[in-house]
């Protein structure tokens, strides 16, 4: 780097930083004029440099992420006119420094908030009419909030959606000029309503037009040269918000191709697995889920009536012993209810009788439900002693005791134990 000869001690103020001037720049050499000594709570030191290439939070657009010389910048604010970068190692004071910008972040950001500007444009237009209320850029995906509710204006039918999609399409093949007009912030009274309060002290106000199509929106963010590197635009769904506003998704520019990328993979899988091209996935899905949905009924009748038979066994083992335990590998919660509401159906278990039946599901390794029915709660008590201290298991209950075990080990010995239990209670 050649060296910067300056006696400059205060920031390039935000609205004339550097990546605002010239938003494809991706490197700039400045220098630092301030560092916290130490770092905050969260680790971060609080760096300030005479101007920047990262772009600051503000506008709905996110903050940039980069490099001072090689320490990282993992977030970058604005307070007032100031912008301040984020690093975990502290900056040499008054040290002339490369700032670098990661440049794929920052285009899509370019990309998502200018696109916004044009969709928003052409949605307030006729014959659609309907205004812009906020938008967010997200991760991957952004959404408008369009004003149906607060001011009652019409949501665009999806066919006119798919018109306003093709209309924005085209408008990227024009290749429109982006503009950024500036003036300075030295009449309070006529700064735009869209400006953050603490945006004091001066600065410079941004509007950034869209040739011909719109004439401009007060912005601090960065934009792209025209509309031809938007690339393309897809609209995506639209959900209610709050207040009777709808949110309308949307995605420009690479994250349209990633968007197709992830699209395909899944295509490729789900054809794998269906053996149908992609034109039938709907089809073969929907008798999939119906075909589902009779084994269901038919695996529930099947069940019910095993559980029954199972009851019926339960009983003559009653006949002979106090507790009976039914241990299956195979089994669930489900299967034991329903072997519970058998045995009630049946009362396999009475009062007075001093009988119990311990029900228990799932593979040893995983462990799995525990159910306890006995004829008094003093007899599941007794029962329900005796399987705690033979396994992992944790559970309570009166009348009934249910609980869940870690694994079955210590199952068998636990049957054996119980095959010789009298019920005392």
């Amino acid at each position: 780097m050649s060296p910067i000869t300056t006696t400059a001690t205060t920031q390039i103020p935000v609205g004339e930083i550097h990546c605002q001037r010239e938003p494809y720049s991706r490197e700039l050499e400045t220098f630092c004029i301030t560092c916290s000594e130490k770092p905050d709570k969260k680790g971060f030191y609080h760096v300030k440099l005479h101007d920047t290439v990262l772009f600051p939070e503000g506008g709905g657009q996110p903050y940039d992420t980069g490099f001072i010389d090689d320490i990282q910048v993992y977030n970058v604010q604005r307070k007032k006119l100031e912008h301040i970068h984020y690093t975990k190692q502290p900056v040499a004071v008054g040290k002339q420094v490369l700032v670098k910008l990661d440049w794929a972040r920052r285009f899509d950001h370019m990309q998502q908030h200018s696109g916004q500007h044009l969709l928003s444009a052409v949605l307030e237009q006729e014959p659609y009419n309907v205004e812009t209320g906020s938008w967010n850029l997200g991760i991957t995906k952004s959404y408008i909030e369009l004003e149906t509710g607060q001011k009652k204006q019409r949501m665009p039918t999806p066919e006119e959606l798919k018109q306003v999609e093709n209309r924005i399409n085209q408008l990227i093949l024009d290749a429109a000029p982006v503009i950024v007009h500036t003036r300075t912030n030295d009449d309070e009274n006529s700064k735009p309503d869209s400006l953050p309060e603490d945006y004091v002290g001066g600065g410079t106000i941004r509007h950034v037009e869209i040739k011909d199509i719109d004439p401009g929106n007060a912005c601090c963010g960065t934009h792209i040269q025209h509309t031809g590197h938007l690339q393309s635009l897809k609209l995506l769904h639209t959900e209610s918000a709050r207040g009777g506003n709808t949110r309308l998704f949307f995605i420009f520019g690479q994250r349209v191709t990633d968007t197709l990328d992830v699209s395909l993979t899944v295509s490729k899988q789900l054809n794998n697995l269906l053996s149908v091209p992609q034109e039938s996935f709907v089809e073969n899905v929907a008798r999939l889920q119906q075909a589902r949905t009779t084994n269901q009924k038919t695996a529930k009748r099947l069940m019910s009536e095993l559980a029954t038979y199972i009851s019926s066994d339960i009983a003559a083992q009653l006949k002979e012993k106090s507790v009976v335990t039914l241990y299956r590998e195979d089994a669930d919660m489900e299967f034991l209810q329903l072997i519970q509401f058998a045995i009630r159906d049946k009362n396999l278990v009475v009062a007075g009788e001093n009988k119990a039946v311990v029900l228990a599901a799932g593979e040893k390794h995983a462990g799995g439900p525990m159910m306890i029915v006995a004829s008094s709660d003093a007899a599941v008590q007794q029962v329900a002693k005796m399987a705690t201290s033979s396994l992992d298991i944790k559970g309570g209950g009166k009348g009934r005791w249910q609980g869940k075990a870690k694994n079955w080990k210590g199952i068998d010995e636990l049957q054996k134990q119980l095959d010789e239990l009298i019920i005392s209670a």
